[in-house]
């Protein structure tokens, strides 16, 4: 995706593993371990293996150790679980969670201008990879892209009102 999402448009939260217990429970891998959206009473989308979609309301979210489940509405025995196996969960982007100041999501970072700290043009925000110790933004430039690492050192402001984030290069070699 090179551009924000619309706020209609289904961004994917992760997948769906195995069936548990028998009362419809499904494991849950999220693409990002600290997000709640996939919360009770929230309407998601399912794509199965099939390529086949539905739409479903969260029924329950649970934790069970460091891992997650999740109980769809009219899924509620463990026969049904089993054919979401390995759906991929949606969610619209206009459903998300509020953000406290300065948080964000990355799927609303595609599209934003990077600019220095001296105002010159960088490129434009094409992606954001996540890896285990930082994420960082891929920037298209003239020369091709870079990964900008998302360091409080590196990351000066980010304005997604105005589409712009202002980097220190100085902190890094391009």
């Amino acid at each position: 995706m090179s551009r924000a999402p619309e706020p209609t448009e289904w961004i994917a939260l992760g997948v769906l593993g195995k069936a548990r217990g028998l009362r419809g429970d499904v494991w849950f891998r999220s693409y990002n371990e600290a997000s709640e959206a996939a919360a009770p009473g929230v309407t998601v989308r399912l794509t199965l293996r099939d390529g086949s979609q539905r739409k479903c309301a969260v029924a329950a979210a649970a934790v069970h150790g460091n891992e997650r489940c999740l109980r769809f509405e009219g899924h509620g025995d463990r026969v049904s679980a089993e054919g979401l196996v390995g759906a991929t969960v949606a969610l619209q982007r206009q459903d998300f969670p509020a953000l406290e100041e300065g948080e964000f999501y990355h799927c609303d970072l595609p599209g934003v201008r990077v600019v220095d700290v001296a105002g010159r043009e960088v490129g434009t925000v094409t992606r954001v990879e996540a890896y285990p110790t930082v994420d960082a933004l891929v920037v298209t430039t003239a020369d091709g892209e870079v990964e900008v690492p998302l360091t409080d050192a590196v990351l000066r402001s980010l304005d997604l009102a105005a589409r712009v984030a202002t980097v220190d290069l100085s902190a890094f070699e391009l």
